[in-house]
Formats: structure tokens, C-alpha cells, sequence
């Protein structure tokens, strides 16, 4: 009998892990995921820098771009409370680095990937709080 309900109970616990999990993710996380992928989008332009092939750093340039813009609507449309403020201030920060290495590819066709380290460490700082609750993404 215990055996049985203790199964009941697990079966009941994993019903409800499983259920939170399928929910729409918050805006504050989409737009952290957004930008942690415009920051590996910059290290592939990176490496076609290296390689000298100036047509994929245009088009990985231009999906930072997208990603950028998607990052901020997301941020913007989410009205974070005061438990995610810091973190989307740090995630506007960051999405300023990566968007003024994207305008500098744009004026100059050159690119300063160390401000790339600048952008990751803001979204560290985010995914921490930046100073509040841990985003729990």
C-alpha cells in the first residue's frame, strides 16, 4: 500500500514538473536567448574574418542584426518588473555592444570581436540579476 502511494506520488510530482516546463518562456528569457545566440552568430563571423569570406560576415552580420532587433522587442514588450530590471538593463547594454560592432561593420567593414567579451559579460550579469532575483530562465 505505501509502495503504491509513494508511486502515486511521483507519478503526481512528475505530472507537474513535466506541465511547468510546457509553458511560453518569458519574454526577459527569450530575449536572453536571443542575444546569447547574436553573440555566437559574432564568433562565426569570427571565423569567416579568418577565412576571408566577406559575404558570410555580411549575412552572419545582418542575422545579428535580426537577432538584435528581436532581442530588444522582446525586452521592451516583456514591461519587466522590479525583479528583472537589472537584468534587462543588462541586456540592453549588451545588445548595444554587439549592435555598435554591427554599425562598425557596416561604416568601416571592419570589426572589433573584443567587444564581443563585453556583451557575454553583460549576459552573465543578467543571467545572475545584474543586482536582483537570478532570471531562473
Amino acid at each position: 500500500m505505501a509502495f503504491g502511494l509513494a508511486c502515486f506520488g511521483l507519478a503526481a510530482v512528475m505530472v507537474g514538473l513535466v506541465g511547468c516546463g510546457t509553458g511560453d518562456r518569458s519574454s526577459i528569457c527569450r530575449s536572453h536567448d536571443t542575444l546569447r545566440a547574436a553573440v555566437r552568430t559574432m564568433d562565426s563571423a569570427r571565423s569567416a574574418v579568418a577565412a576571408n569570406d566577406d559575404a558570410a560576415v555580411g549575412r552572419l552580420m545582418d542575422e545579428v542584426d535580426r537577432l538584435l532587433r528581436a532581442a530588444r522587442r522582446a525586452v521592451s514588450s516583456g514591461n519587466p518588473d522590479a525583479a528583472t530590471a537589472s537584468a534587462a538593463r543588462a541586456m540592453l547594454e549588451a545588445a548595444n555592444y554587439l549592435g555598435y560592432m554591427t554599425g562598425q561593420f557596416r561604416s568601416t567593414g571592419s570589426i572589433d570581436f573584443s567587444l564581443t567579451q563585453f556583451a557575454s559579460r553583460e549576459l552573465n550579469r543578467a543571467a545572475s540579476g545584474a543586482g536582483g532575483a537570478p532570471l531562473n530562465c
